[in-house]
């Protein structure tokens, strides 16, 4: 250990620190004794600020990382963040301003709305991405990407993207869409390598032309879909097809957001089309990203599933009082494939014994009825999987997620193990609809999750997925 000095620190040349503790205030490599009465003073650390960090960082006197929406800082403390006008980006004049309360990139930034009900209650974790796509950490066996440790980030309910925002403020004569060569790539490979479906997808790239002007949402997440399929595709490029992909299901939301505003007080059916068509694909993007980045662990997942929620049941939401006019539209044949499926005579009972159980458990009576509820649509959709062709039964497992009320949603958040035997047994239809892209080996990778964290008293119950998972195979 350095012997203390008997005099202040002198430093001849940098800022001048100023008085205040640092690491030379008590003892310093370069200290030395003897000085002017002027050096009396302790001093402080040279300057490690940021030159351009927020308003809050400067009053704590703190180095700012200058993270935009919000600095790392601020997020721990959870305090309101905002930066001097010299230090923000101006925004290009191509871009319309996104309302970062409702525009958010499921994959890079999260935003904690304040009009949240408590029934959307944002995820434990209260983790703020930084401007950047999630990188996988290791691929399965299928190619599937896997992100590990990866907090989940907050999602807005799909409802406030239709309520828009009153605070909100944007130009009266928003500039055009625009589209580029990359885009056109994108729209080719859609057309040409992302399979879907037979009957979704022709109609789908279809009706994203025919709105691409008025309604550009659309075409944006049509194209952000296929930026992620080719990102699982080519992973000697994720990293720049992941970046497309969240640059478009950014601005689709923009878009979205604006239209929604425009048109928050009026009946508008006629864009009823491409709306229900950026709900559909939005939360299939939704529901391909949390299966495929947020399996590294059961916490991870559980938090985004339940956060994708909210955004699939916006579907319903468009579709509530919309259901002629889409039936009229080239999504037809989808939607009768899809009611004919539903009202099949084909009554599985691949969720007989689960109903029985949740119906003995000593559950309080509404939680009880949730998780019924959930219960029964689980065993809709497999009765919808075994009704449907082989090429469309993918439906089944995107249908499920509209269909959870919030109730459940509740239960599954407080991890009821009724409520997640429920999601084990959806488990088992993800596994017989691996050959999807959308799916890969998801269900065998959620089963096992909740395997574990249930342990071994429910080895019971988990008995049928656990032996699906391991007998179903190629």
């Amino acid at each position: 250990m350095s012997p203390r000095p008997s005099g202040p620190e002198s430093r001849p040349d940098g800022p001048d620190p100023g008085p205040g503790p640092g690491p030379g205030s008590a003892s310093h490599p370069g200290s030395r004794p003897g000085s002017s009465a002027t050096n009396t003073a302790k001093l402080r650390r040279a300057h490690r600020k940021s030159r351009n960090g927020c308003w809050e960082c400067k009053r704590r006197h703190i180095k700012c990382d200058e993270s935009r929406p919000k600095c790392s800082n601020c997020l721990v403390s959870e305090r309101d963040c905002s930066f001097p006008h010299s230090a923000s980006t101006p925004t290009p004049a191509s871009t319309p301003t996104p309302n970062l309360a409702l525009a958010t990139t499921p994959a890079a930034t999260i935003v904690n709305s304040p009009s949240r009900s408590p029934a959307d209650s944002t995820s434990s974790s209260g983790a703020l991405y930084p401007s950047q796509h999630l990188l996988p950490s290791s691929y399965g066996p299928r190619g599937i990407p896997v992100v590990d440790d990866v907090a989940p980030p907050t999602l807005p309910s799909f409802n406030e993207f239709f309520a828009g925002s009153p605070s909100s403020s944007h130009p009266d004569s928003p500039p055009q869409p625009g589209f580029t060569a990359k885009h056109l790539i994108l729209f080719h490979h859609a057309q040409t390598s992302m399979v879907f479906t037979t009957n979704f997808m022709p109609a789908a790239i279809s009706i994203a032309v025919q709105w691409a002007q008025e309604a550009p949402y659309a075409m944006d997440q049509l194209l952000a879909l296929a930026a992620d399929h080719l990102a699982l595709h080519s992973p000697e490029s994720c990293n720049v097809h992941r970046h497309d992909a969240t640059e478009l299901q950014t601005r689709a939301l923009m878009w979205f957001n604006r239209d929604t505003q425009d048109n928050v007080n009026q009946e508008n059916d006629r864009l009823v089309i491409p709306r229900f068509l950026f709900a559909s694909l939005l939360s299939i993007h939704m529901l391909y990203e949390t299966l495929a980045y947020y399996r590294g662990s059961y916490h991870a997942f559980i938090d985004r599933f339940i956060e994708s929620t909210h955004l699939h049941r916006g579907v319903r939401t468009v579709m509530s009082n919309s259901y002629d006019v889409i039936l009229e539209s080239g999504l037809r044949p989808f939607m009768v494939n899809i009611r004919l499926a539903s009202e099949s005579d084909h009554l599985g009972v691949e969720c007989a014994e689960l109903e029985r159980l949740i119906d003995g458990s000593d559950l309080a009576p509404a939680t009880v009825a949730a998780c019924k509820s959930a219960c029964q649509a689980v065993q809709w959709a497999f009765n919808v999987h075994a009704s449907l062709p082989s090429d469309d039964n993918i439906h089944a497992v995107t249908a499920l997620p509209v269909l959870l009320t919030p109730e459940y949603v509740d239960a599954l958040r407080k991890h009821r193990p009724e409520a997640l035997l429920v999601l084990a047994y959806y488990g088992v239809l993800l596994h017989r609809c691996r050959n999807s892209w959308i799916v890969g080996n998801a269900g065998a990778g959620v089963i096992h999750l909740i395997a574990d964290y249930l342990g071994s008293f429910w080895s019971e119950p988990l008995r049928w997925p656990l032996e699906v998972i391991s007998t179903e195979q190629g």
